[in-house]
């Protein structure tokens, strides 16, 4: 397959409304370290390495990435599972590893219905301005999503959302927010949690290499929450 397939956009989002918005995906990589630095490494691999432990990647042949940026949350699962990179900012997607590579809004994917066996996104509905939109388009594609965002209450994410415009969003996503995101969407919760304990962008490597080996979950501390969840076959 061609190493930068482009798709067509599909519908109007935030990035649409907001041209400093759209601007800052598409120029503001300077700000995010390649899939390949040793933390984002580090990062991924401790995030992938947990999802098999706990079973939700048994089994998974194909997996959608959505919002993939540059791919430090694509490049880091078995070789045996086909991954489909998907993010709307072209520059960003240019440099992302993975061999399929799609450009699409995260609203309206370009595929059929259960196409893929997982669909994930990692620390995308925070900049979304109808992240219910999104996890039920996610839905639509995979039996199963996989969802990570930021745990508010952690200090490394309150200042970035205080410092930075385009984590602002981080605010209003509480546990019970994403939650109700995720019902909203048709999504019945299988495992929410909160893990991890390193920023993938501005953690130094020694420190890192520290806070890798304690465990990935880590209730109230966590970095991030962690969803898995399935479409609802019968009403809620």
């Amino acid at each position: 397959m061609n190493h930068a397939r482009i798709g067509t956009f599909g519908a109007m989002t935030w990035f649409d409304r907001s041209v400093d918005r759209r601007r800052f995906w598409e120029t503001g990589g300077w700000r995010y370290r390649r899939s390949d630095h040793p933390v984002p490494a580090l990062f991924a691999t401790q995030r992938v390495d947990y999802l098999q432990r706990i079973g939700v990647l048994d089994g998974v042949r194909t997996l959608l990435d959505v919002g993939a940026g540059n791919g430090f949350s694509s490049a880091y699962y078995p070789p045996s599972i086909r991954v489909v990179a998907c993010d709307f900012a072209a520059a960003m997607l240019a440099t992302n590893p993975v061999r399929s590579r799609v450009r699409s809004v995260a609203q309206c994917l370009p595929f059929g219905d259960r196409t893929f066996d997982v669909a994930t996104c990692w620390e995308l509905l925070h900049h979304a301005d109808d992240p219910v939109a999104v996890v039920r388009e996610m839905q639509r594609v995979a039996r199963r999503v996989v969802l990570f965002e930021p745990n508010r209450i952690h200090p490394g994410h309150l200042w970035l959302g205080i410092t930075r415009l385009e984590e602002r969003g981080t605010f209003r996503f509480t546990p019970a927010y994403l939650r109700r995101v995720v019902r909203s969407a048709g999504g019945n919760i299988r495992i929410h949690m909160r893990c991890g304990l390193l920023f993938p962008n501005v953690t130094p490597l020694p420190i890192a290499r520290v806070l890798i080996r304690l465990p990935f979950r880590a209730p109230l501390i966590g970095i991030s929450q962690l969803i898995v969840a399935e479409p609802r076959t019968t009403p809620a």
